[in-house]
């Protein structure tokens, strides 16, 4: 990614409930860590890194696969932390334990003032973004809201 105006985002999977419950735990207490178990992460840190002094976060786009299938939601990230071997990590919202290669601080979560399609994002490395490689990780996308 040169360095452009143009600014970083990811593509992610989610739930309706999944979001919903982020949403309550964000107004009840606040911004909190999500853990992610994506080793592709690693990939991008580098320039998601440079870019929260710059911009102040990075946007993760949730793609709501069951039923309506688009991305519905955006969530800004104020905070990243990546690992390279996988660290246990405590989630907040379900109490769970997960193996993860990077942790995000969840400033907000936004719903968009429309649904989008994933083919209304621009992929950083030029392909064209697939359901089938949410599957695989994150995807990176030219973020549309700069």
């Amino acid at each position: 990614m040169s360095e452009t105006a143009a600014y970083m985002a990811l593509i992610e999977t989610a739930s309706p409930e999944g979001v919903e419950s982020r949403l309550q735990y964000l107004s009840k207490h606040g911004p909190h860590e999500m853990g992610w178990s994506y080793a592709n992460i690693l990939d991008v840190a580098h320039i998601l890194e440079r870019q929260l002094p710059r911009k102040g976060f990075f946007r993760v786009y949730l793609y709501i696969g069951n039923g309506e299938r688009a991305v519905r939601y955006s969530m800004k990230v104020d905070q990243l932390k990546t690992y390279r071997k996988p660290e246990i990590f405590n989630d907040p919202v379900d109490g769970r334990h997960y193996l993860i290669h990077s942790r995000m601080r969840i400033k907000s979560i936004t719903e968009l003032a429309r649904p989008m399609d994933l083919g209304e994002f621009k992929s950083v490395d030029g392909r064209k973004p697939d359901v089938r490689h949410l599957q695989l990780g994150f995807l990176f996308v030219v973020d549309p809201e700069n």
